[in-house]
């Protein structure tokens, strides 16, 4: 493989793990808080985790999802990866500006998360198509 075809794997690698990251944290941690209460009893942070938590998550994300989707449209020239990761991080956004406020958090968050996923999986395609 090219080198510069490596990189841009690995950015989408290393992109759709944080997008993983962000689902499990979704997932795992209302479980987490029901089943370990002395969690829950270490600071306010919410049902949830910390509402920074999610704006953490989402800064650490979408330089490294700017990186691949640049080098994979590079490659490729398909502009619907970049659609769809605009759309998951817009619905991660929102999910994080509905912190404490229902469902929709988790909701919002966990699609968005896959849409991110999916979009880097698409670029990847690309790629090698």
């Amino acid at each position: 493989m090219a080198p510069h075809l490596h990189r841009a794997a690995t950015a989408d690698g290393v992109a759709a793990a944080l997008s993983s990251l962000c689902l499990v944290h979704c997932l795992l941690m209302p479980l987490a808080l029901g089943i370990a209460p002395v969690v829950a009893a270490l600071g306010p942070v919410g049902g949830h985790g910390p509402e920074w938590l999610h704006w953490a998550l989402l800064a650490l994300a979408a330089p490294v999802s700017v990186l691949a989707l640049r080098r994979g449209l590079a490659v490729h020239g398909d502009d619907r990866p970049w659609q769809l990761a605009a759309l998951g991080f817009l619905l991660m956004a929102i999910g994080a500006l509905a912190h404490d406020r229902g469902p929709a958090e988790q909701v919002l968050t966990v699609a968005g998360g896959l849409v991110v996923a999916a979009a880097h999986w698409r670029n990847w395609r690309a790629r090698r198509a």
